[in-house]
């Protein structure tokens, strides 16, 4: 039997790690919250020494729960939040400066201007972070100088820490969103190097999703891993479930919401307001190398609405979320827009609100409001990336089955709900099980643990979607 496969998957709330063995089961596990700063209303910043710090502990629980060592592993997978940008120094290994954040909107007015020269460019890009930082961040710009210079997204991080600085790399998944990406000759793009200041030196090796890339230093839990796997948390979810043939959809509802549905080989033009990115590039044992694409849309505020509400003391516990949805009296609209409206309107300015208050809206009011925007904004991707068979759902809000229900009542499809909510995690193993050069079989994808089909009319459908989107229309016109 081959041994079991360890799979660090890095959010941007916690950490976890967890062991598989050949099978897919769970053999232990570990997770930690990682802490979040907010220095200014624009900022979200992150601390990369935190990144690997607690990595190590989840690490080293994770394996003591399992009741295994490093030296039982065959390969480690990396899962991360995506779009965030670490720089630190290639000689000392240490940070240049905070992490700044995927949600973080420090360069909107540098990404408003890039949009009136038509580029499709966003806040959530690496591109406009990557550029800030080399353009005036004065430790940034001495490493630079001296040529020590290394920027990346935080599977590249962790993957140089790891190894014990010997490896430098990123994969397609995590490349394809910072802007910087060449979907035609697979590594970075010239021009857009030259637009945002970029040296392609400061910048990692672009390699295969499941390719061997090296191995972990022995001196952080006592063996020698091979690393085998990195991926960005949405495209490892996607290869987790086996959202493997054109056409299949997969929609992960964490701190954002993020749909991705698989569009084929080769790269095509994504609707208006979504994205088209690299799912993997998968190695095979023959030396060639597949590559898959997708088409992604994002709800950039989601899970992290239901946290406000824990935040300002309308919801106690998230395991009170359903009773309280279900007792809310409908008739309260919000619009989640706690950091920008995504996809399709990409209206940064747009922020959250609420209307139909009265005297009699109470807690479960407001808490159903949420939970129902939330299932809107999520329909309007489903809407946008053409999806209405069958939805595959995981991230931990998937745990509300009012808003699965709202979700297969607005959509029309039927949500074939996740087995293993936490799936980015089992992508990343999935990913290092299929790597050429690791023994032993793949990963299986996991059966869905139920299907829920829509329980209203496709009339009632329509007329509710009709005056959600009215709704947006005047909340983007307004102040």
């Amino acid at each position: 039997m081959s041994g079991p496969i360890l799979s660090l998957d890095l959010g941007t709330t916690g950490v976890r790690a967890v062991v598989f063995d050949a099978a897919g089961q769970v053999l232990g596990q570990a997770y930690q919250r990682l802490t979040v700063a907010f220095p200014a209303s624009d900022r979200v910043e992150q601390d990369a020494n935190e990144f690997c710090s607690s990595s190590l502990e989840v690490i080293s629980a994770a394996l003591k729960d399992a009741g295994c060592s490093a030296a039982d592993l065959r390969a480690v997978g990396i899962v991360n939040q995506r779009s965030s940008v670490v720089a630190w120094d290639a000689d000392t290994g240490a940070p240049l400066a905070p992490v700044i954040g995927w949600q973080d909107r420090r360069t909107l007015a540098r990404v408003q201007e890039l949009r009136t020269m038509g580029l499709p460019v966003n806040t959530l890009a690496s591109c406009t972070k990557f550029e800030w930082l080399t353009a005036g961040h004065d430790a940034v710009r001495s490493a630079a100088s001296r040529g020590r210079l290394r920027l990346g997204t935080p599977d590249a991080w962790l993957t140089h820490w790891l190894t014990g600085g010997a490896a430098f790399v990123t994969d397609p998944s995590n490349a394809g969103t910072t802007g910087l990406y060449d979907a035609g000759s697979g590594g970075w793009f010239d021009a857009a190097m030259e637009l945002f200041g970029q040296e392609p030196a400061w910048h990692p090796q672009v390699v295969a999703s499941n390719a061997m890339v090296g191995v972990t230093d022995r001196s952080l839990f006592g063996g020698e891993v091979p690393i085998a796997a990195r991926a960005g948390d949405q495209q490892a979810a996607c290869f987790a479930q086996g959202v493997v043939n054109v056409g299949d959809a997969k929609l992960t509802l964490g701190t954002s919401a993020m749909l991705d549905r698989h569009t084929g080989a080769v790269s095509t033009e994504a609707p208006a307001g979504a994205y088209d990115l690299p799912l993997w590039r998968l190695a095979h044992a023959s030396g060639g190398v597949e590559d898959a694409f997708c088409h992604e849309g994002t709800v950039i505020t989601a899970g992290a609405a239901v946290e406000w509400l824990q935040r300002i003391g309308v919801l106690e516990a998230v395991s009170e979320l359903d009773a309280m949805a279900a007792a809310g009296r409908s008739g309260v609209i919000f619009v989640p827009a706690l950091a920008g409206l995504g996809t399709p309107y990409m209206a940064d300015q747009v922020r959250g609100s609420f209307s139909g208050l009265g005297l009699e809206t109470g807690r479960n009011e407001l808490v159903r409001a949420v939970v129902d925007g939330i299932a809107q904004r999520c329909a309007d991707l489903a809407s946008t990336l053409d999806v209405s068979e069958y939805l595959h759902v995981d991230g931990g809000l998937a745990r509300s089955r009012w808003l699965l229900q709202r979700l297969a009542d607005l959509t029309g499809a039927t949500v074939l709900l996740a087995s293993e909510l936490e799936s980015t995690a089992r992508g990343g193993a999935a990913l290092a099980s299929s790597c050429p050069d690791v023994d032993g079989e793949a990963l299986p994808p996991p059966n869905a643990a139920a299907q829920i089909s829509p329980q209203i009319s496709a009339d009632e459908r329509t007329d509710i979607r009709e005056a959600w989107r009215a709704h947006l229309g005047h909340r983007m016109e307004g102040p």
